[in-house]
């Protein structure tokens, strides 16, 4: 306990020279994170493969006791690592301790979806394959246990560009490959009563506090879909980065509370086609309000979604829907289909005895 204590009350550069010494990952180039964890980005030097992984360590929360902030960092990852091995998916492949602290390993992919929306260069057909590929991840865990995410956004999508380490691909916009990540909060109305994600992607079960499905998941990729096709702007008509979660100068602060939020969710989640330039396709808007149903049962299921979406990318290119149908069906056959310790024994050990180091209440 002291240990972790002390590793706590470090300042950051001291965090980061503990981290870089015990881990042996090379330099640290980067610190980032979320509400309850921080992510530590190294550079292992251009001729080791891969050259960046992160470092995820949960952060100290008040009032809560390290033992069990370590047992809840331990009960995400084990989530994460019921959805193994899927090209869509992100997950973890080792585990640490770090003077008392728990820490998962990463690939480091270098950008994400928010980043993307925010260039704002994509095309009609990346924006496409970027949603097929998104789907066929959710499908992939949903076919291990996942009922709900709960909290997909653009940030919790990690982007892996394979270009630049495959050249001789033709010249098609879809080899940017989203990876599911962040699944602390999946199916967390399951296991803990817990119902929230991020405010604007909350479907109206969310807020009123009704069971949850799959179809919950399908609202929040409706919301994505929207900003991907109008450079960043959500259904509720404002280019959301300006407004949540922290107001540009000027902006009101409206969208930073929790009321707006709610209203729109279960009062019908109108689609206002603001800032839609001229990638706004009839079709895929019609979709994406019946992704925004009230009701989750008129929601289509992400199998019909795919389908809708292929049937798009055919319309507008060819060739690209069938290479993207044909990378469907190879990264599905690749994806792992026997049991974790059989495929992946080093990890497999490594996660045993991270739980048993960390994966009990105090």
């Amino acid at each position: 306990m002291s240990e972790t204590s002390d590793f706590y009350s470090f300042e950051p550069h001291l965090k980061i020279l503990m981290l870089e010494g015990i881990l042996g990952l090379g330099k640290c180039i980067d610190l980032t994170g979320g509400m309850c964890g921080e992510i530590y980005i190294f550079d292992q030097g251009e001729f080791v493969t891969p050259r960046y992984v992160c470092a995820k360590v949960p952060k100290l929360l008040r009032q809560t006791a390290s033992k069990d902030i370590a047992k809840r960092f331990v009960d995400e990852m084990e989530k994460q690592l019921n959805f193994y091995h899927h090209m869509f998916v992100h997950w973890a492949f080792d585990f640490k301790s770090v003077t008392g602290v728990p820490v998962a390993l990463f690939r480091f992919w270098g950008s994400d979806l928010d980043k993307l929306i925010r260039v704002g260069e994509s095309s009609f057909v990346e924006k496409l394959s970027l949603m097929i590929y998104m789907l066929e991840g959710l499908r992939h865990c949903q076919a291990k246990g996942l009922v709900a995410h709960q909290d997909l956004k653009p940030q919790n999508i990690f982007i892996r560009e394979m270009k630049p380490h495959y050249p001789d691909l033709p010249e098609l916009d879809i080899y940017k490959f989203p990876m599911i990540a962040d699944f602390g909060l999946s199916n967390a109305f399951l296991d803990s009563g817990i119902y929230d994600g991020s405010r604007p992607y909350m479907a109206p079960e969310q807020w009123e506090k009704n069971e949850l499905s799959q179809a919950t998941d399908t609202f929040a990729l409706g919301v994505i879909f929207y900003q991907l096709l109008t450079g960043g702007y959500h259904p509720v008509g404002i280019k959301l980065a300006e407004y949540w979660p922290n107001p540009v100068s000027g902006n009101s602060k409206k969208w930073t509370k929790v009321a707006p939020w709610k209203k729109w969710a279960c009062e019908g989640a109108k689609v206002e086609e603001i800032g839609a330039g001229t990638q706004m396709n009839p079709e895929a808007i019609s979709l994406i309000r019946q992704m925004l149903s009230s009701d989750p049962s008129d929601r289509p299921d992400i199998g019909s979604v795919s389908g809708i979406l292929l049937d798009l990318l055919r319309q507008e290119h060819y060739e690209s829907y069938r290479q993207v149908e044909f990378l469907l069906d190879y990264y599905n056959k690749q994806a792992s289909h026997e049991s974790f310790e059989a495929g992946w024994p080093y990890l497999a050990a490594r996660w045993e005895w991270f739980k048993s180091e960390f994966g009990k209440h105090s």
